[in-house]
């Protein structure tokens, strides 16, 4: 009824042109919507703080009454503020109003404190608020807001995940205690009360022992308030992982490990002006967890026939597409398996097909989910089965065994018997075939004598035989000496690759001839700064592979103390450490002060050479 009336008003406004119906119309629609009326305000705060406490009203309403505010002190409000948009689609016409009431609250004291339903007057009826939940907290660091509280100059890194540091990261574990192949959640969570920038060099644990598995995690937008120990943290999770454990034991989950980017007021406080101009600086602070160790039990060792590794809880399905079918014609069994547990690792149940099908290996589907309740779906083995012989089958029960570790036993579940009646059908056999009889009669006659061969007989004359001969011998001799100068150079290869050292030794030249190549590239077109650092590092690292020096630990002292023992010539060891001074040099210099490229390209190509000709000796 009312979108008829709206509908003709909607038309009398375009015929006429008047402004009354569309006013009708807004008060028409006004009064059509679905109102919601909604407070808000953050669940946690500190003693001492001034937050917000806001009502929303998406029409518009008065007579706004509050609930009793016991707890907290009144500091101003209401503040009022309304929005409205109108959209003409297809000559049609709607209005959105959304009206904020906004409240300043101070909590007085620290306890847990719920808010009651408000309620306003919107056209002819009364609405009421959901009711909000605070918690008020002592905050030992003072009364801002999270999270502009700066962090303390000179902060050393934090002890891993413990209350009271201004930021830590804990490993939390949906359980201690497991066993093998059952899967447990861990969480990685961040707590911090500093001003909180960026996150940076995350290294995560190898989960060495575990089969892991990654919760899907949303990116942290926010960190959303929560209480440890009484003081008031801002908290997210980092990542989240389902971890299988694949042996029996203690196993220790190694410690994460990441950069925090803190934000900071820059320089000293002492005047005004340091306050009112003073910047920011952002500090970059390690955080490391601890490791946690999980229990892990083994398996009954009185396993039932049939147990694949199946952990949890589960449930089978088996069935046909169809109970009848023609002879050389598909069928598809599927088995599925569906619940909670290690679905990734578990294998299929075995089903045992009659001789006369011809089955092809299963398709699987996999419909898996991982989420902070383990992971759960279901997995189906689609089986293609064509019968070739008419008759009735039967496919005996489907038996899947599982460990559920809620309970500690194991459970077997037993499908139901499926009976398939085949008929005969002049669908012809698909692929290359063996005619004359059937893979039944193949069956029947291996009972008794097989038929004799008939048809004509070749025959060979012997004078003609190689055994005996010399190339006859020489098959067998050529293969085996080849065979064992294969395994020779593969072995001499395999020792090569495992001397690091030595083959690093022996590409240096080719390494570096590479690398000035490159260099060369760029004294063609001129690119000076590209070419200084190709040349610089083709330099260093032939000396590192050379001189089997770590480039960490190289310098031009220590390349040159051990140029010296290989009896390198002083003038060449000096030679090679002033082009690289002057690539040092030339990587800052002004353009108008820099060294000859094409003399630096010549004295590089040739040092090294020299230097190779020379160690060689």
């Amino acid at each position: 009824m009312q979108t008829a009336i709206a509908y003709i008003i909607k038309k009398l406004a375009r015929i006429t042109g008047l402004a009354v119906p569309v006013l009708v119309l807004f008060i028409w629609d006004a009064g059509a919507q679905n109102i919601e009326f909604r407070a808000s305000a953050p669940p946690v705060v500190a003693a001492g703080e001034q937050f917000r406490l806001t009502y929303s009203l998406n029409a518009r309403g008065s007579d706004l009454r509050l609930p009793d505010l016991s707890g907290f002190r009144l500091v101003s409000g209401p503040s009022t503020s309304s929005s409205s948009s109108v959209q003409i689609i297809n000559g049609e016409m709607t209005q959105t109003v959304t009206v904020t009431f906004t409240y300043i609250l101070e909590a007085n004291e620290t306890g847990s404190f719920t808010i009651g339903s408000a309620s306003i007057t919107a056209g002819s009826s009364t609405y009421e608020s959901n009711p909000v939940s605070i918690e008020v907290t002592e905050d030992s660091e003072g009364r801002r807001a999270l999270p502009s509280q700066p962090a303390r100059p000179g902060a050393e890194p934090t002890s891993p995940g413990a209350p009271g540091e201004d930021i830590f990261v804990r490993f939390i574990l949906d359980k201690d205690e497991v066993y093998q192949g059952e899967g447990v959640v861990v969480t990685i969570k961040l707590y911090s009360k500093l001003d909180l920038t960026g996150i940076e060099n995350v290294r995560f644990p190898s989960f060495s022992g575990f089969f892991q598995q990654e919760i899907e995690t949303p990116p942290i937008r926010g960190l959303e308030r929560e209480v440890i120990d009484g003081e008031v943290y801002g908290t997210g999770i980092l990542r989240q992982f389902i971890l299988f454990p694949q042996r029996s034991g203690d196993i220790t989950i190694e410690p994460f490990e990441m950069d925090a980017m803190v934000r900071q007021r820059a320089g000293r406080r002492g005047s005004l002006f340091d306050d009112f101009f003073g910047g920011f600086e952002t500090r970059r602070v390690p955080v490391r967890t601890s490791s946690r160790t999980l229990t892990v039990h083994p398996l009954p060792t009185q396993r039932p026939d049939g147990f694949d590794g199946a952990v949890g809880n589960f449930s089978l399905d088996v069935d046909t597409d169809s109970r009848e079918a023609g002879t050389n014609e598909a069928v598809t069994l599927r088995v599925t398996v569906t619940g909670n547990g290690n679905l990734s690792l578990m294998g299929s149940p075995p089903v045992d097909f009659p001789p006369t099908f011809e089955v092809y290996d299963p398709s699987v589907r996999e419909n898996v989910n991982n989420s902070n309740r383990g992971q759960e779906g279901s997995i189906t083995w689609e089986y293609l089965m064509i019968p070739r012989s008419e008759g009735n089958y039967r496919i005996p029960p489907v038996r899947f065994s599982y460990f559920n570790p809620q309970s500690g036993t194991f459970h077997t579940l037993r499908s139901d018997e499926l009976n398939l009646a085949v008929h005969y059908s002049d669908t012809p056999e698909a692929g290359p075939g063996v005619t004359g009889f059937t893979r039944e009669d193949v069956r029947i006659v291996g009972r008794d004598i097989r038929f004799i061969r008939t048809g004509a007989v070749a025959f060979r004359n012997i004078a003609s035989d190689p055994y005996g001969s010399f190339s006859f011998y020489l098959w067998f001799i050529v293969p085996l000496t080849l065979f064992a100068g294969l395994v020779v150079i593969q072995r001499k290869n395999i020792r090569d690759r495992t001397d690091i050292a030595r083959m690093k030794n022996r590409r240096a030249s080719r390494i570096a001839g590479k690398r000035l190549k490159l260099a060369g590239k760029y004294l063609k077109h001129n690119e000076q700064q590209p070419f200084f650092e190709e040349v610089l590092k083709a330099l260093w690292g032939y000396l590192s592979d050379k001189l089997l020096i770590p480039v960490a630990d190289l310098n031009s002292e220590k390349a040159r103390s051990v140029l010296y023992e290989k009896e390198v010539p002083g003038n060449l060891v000096e030679k090679l450490m002033d082009i690289i001074g002057q690539c040092e040099y030339a990587r800052y210099a002004p353009s108008s002060s820099m060294p000859d490229m094409g003399s630096i390209y010549n004295d590089a190509l040739r040092v090294i050479t020299e230097t190779e000709q020379t160690i060689k000796r």
